[in-house]
């Protein structure tokens, strides 16, 4: 089956409903789903990391969120996801704009890649090998 562009199959189509739940506006939902990563990842560390209740209590005044998006989103659709960190109560708006940043989805494979992959311990050795031979063309013999 061959979709045109746009066109979702039928299989997504028939899972989807057309419309938000009533009272939901798309950034409530975004908010409760920001929540719901929040409090997994809280709940996460404290009953799997050994001290877990210790080390959360010791570091949640310092937690920062990097939230990846599309590509193509700027300022505004950041400003939206910074504003559903807020309404989730997960930081105040002073809070958010020191501490939610933002990276691309293509920032945050490449990153993945590089990290975690041995592709990524390959590409450290080409990033080794440039800095190398630029730092030696800089040098005088």
């Amino acid at each position: 089956m061959k979709l045109s562009r746009g066109e979702l199959p039928p299989i997504a189509k028939k899972h989807m409903t057309p419309e938000l739940p009533k009272g939901k506006s798309l950034q409530d939902i975004f908010a409760d789903f920001i929540r719901y990563l929040f409090d997994s990842a809280k709940a996460f560390i404290n009953e799997c990391e050994p001290m877990g209740e210790a080390l959360w209590k010791s570091h949640e005044h310092s937690i920062d969120l990097i939230l990846s998006h599309p590509n193509g989103w700027e300022g505004h659709e950041q400003e939206f996801l910074r504003k559903s960190v807020v309404r989730a109560s997960v930081f105040t708006e002073q809070e958010a704009l020191s501490r939610v940043s933002f990276v691309t989805e293509g920032e945050a494979t490449f990153n993945f890649c590089v990290t975690n992959t041995v592709s990524g311990e390959l590409l450290d050795v080409v990033f080794f090998l440039l800095n190398y031979y630029e730092t030696c063309s800089d040098c005088s013999f």
